[in-house]
């Protein structure tokens, strides 16, 4: 089975605050080229789908009726939960899967590995904060200081930092115990890693962030357990790379 693992769309309502960065249609467009072209069985969404530090999920709903009817009610689409969307009302908190080799392959948000997003407190601390910002946006200088607050954490989180990947590398390292594959989200940075325990080969990887406007992501076969990252920086390096790119070119560059 082919799987598509992708994480972090924090969907939003349209707003300043939103950070998603797609229109519906052409997000639709790019998981329908890859599924297709990729022979997807399944897609796995892998937390922070949907921006509930921001807004509710019936705002959401009301602003994105188009793109909600798609990813929560085709069933092929698995939701899990992430941080910022644990109190929605659909999903699932992980994902396993065992092909007929007996080989496990273990997928969650992530969160849990750090205090801030994976507690009730630093929860609610965030939400505290979400709600003071939204009430004070119609001030120019504070949507000013906003918006430069979020464009510099965007290119802070271009720079690989190790005390972050330490932090949900040793996270991961910990469920391999038990598992073969681990996949997770959270910390937007696509990245993959192989390591060995009691002589068998692991792997763990996450799956980035398709907020921004961009596309990452993983694809896995379940059987193989062969794997190969997706990193667009948008919906036209996507389309570019699939009208260049044979899938059987495509299926020779999965890692084993």
């Amino acid at each position: 089975m082919n799987l598509l693992i992708i994480s972090d769309l924090h969907i939003g309502t349209n707003d300043h605050f939103e950070t998603f960065g797609w229109k519906a249609d052409e997000f639709i467009l790019a998981l329908e080229k890859i599924r297709t072209e990729e022979k997807i069985d399944r897609i796995i969404l892998n937390g922070d789908v949907f921006e509930l530090y921001k807004y509710s999920f019936e705002e959401i709903c009301h602003k994105n009726p188009e793109i909600i009817n798609y990813l929560l009610k085709d069933p092929c689409i698995t939701y899990i939960k992430g941080n910022h969307d644990a109190v929605c009302p659909y999903g699932t908190n992980s994902l396993e899967f065992i092909n007929t080799e007996g080989k496990s392959i273990y997928i969650e948000h992530g969160h849990c590995a750090d205090f801030l997003n994976g507690t009730r407190l630093g929860r609610k601390i965030q939400t505290l904060g979400f709600n003071l910002l939204r009430f004070g946006i119609k001030n120019k200088f504070i949507f000013k200081t906003y918006k430069r607050i979020v464009l510099f954490n965007e290119a802070v989180n271009r720079i690989p930092k190790k005390y972050d990947s330490i932090k949900y590398l040793t996270h991961a390292l910990r469920l391999l115990k038990n598992y073969d594959m681990v996949i997770l989200g959270h910390t937007h940075k696509i990245e993959s890693h192989k390591t060995y325990y009691s002589s068998s080969k692991k792997h763990y990887i996450n799956s980035g962030t398709c907020s921004m406007g961009r596309f990452q992501g993983i694809i896995v076969n379940t059987n193989t357990m062969k794997y190969e990252t997706l990193k667009f920086k948008n919906l036209k390096e996507l389309l570019k790379d699939y009208r260049k790119s044979k899938p059987i070119i495509r299926e020779l560059a999965l890692t084993a």
